[in-house]
């Protein structure tokens, strides 16, 4: 696997970011009538997670070890975490795939 420019892990944490920010927003002032809370969540850990990674991947380019580490840390944490609330959700009933 090659690895990505800093300019490019800053550009996707950034859209990561922001879609994490969207969809809070969205189910704030209720803008889709299918997203409910417990889908909201799972939508911004998911993209929170990804934008930790992202974060990771741009310090570690500068060498910014302890940076790069707890961003990579915590954005494994909120992926999992967002797998588990889909599992969790699944199967309790609070998201229904149709």
């Amino acid at each position: 696997m090659g690895k990505i420019s800093p300019k490019k892990c800053m550009g996707f944490g950034i859209i990561f970011a922001l879609a994490a920010v969207v969809f809070a927003v969205l189910y704030h002032f209720n803008l889709i009538k299918s997203l409910d809370s417990f889908l909201a969540l799972t939508y911004v850990a998911y993209f929170v997670g990804l934008a930790l990674m992202y974060n990771g991947g741009y310090h570690r380019e500068y060498r910014r070890t302890p940076s790069a580490l707890i961003s990579f840390i915590l954005g494994f944490l909120f992926i999992i975490l967002a797998i588990v609330l889909l599992v969790y959700g699944l199967v309790q009933g609070y998201i229904v795939l149709f």
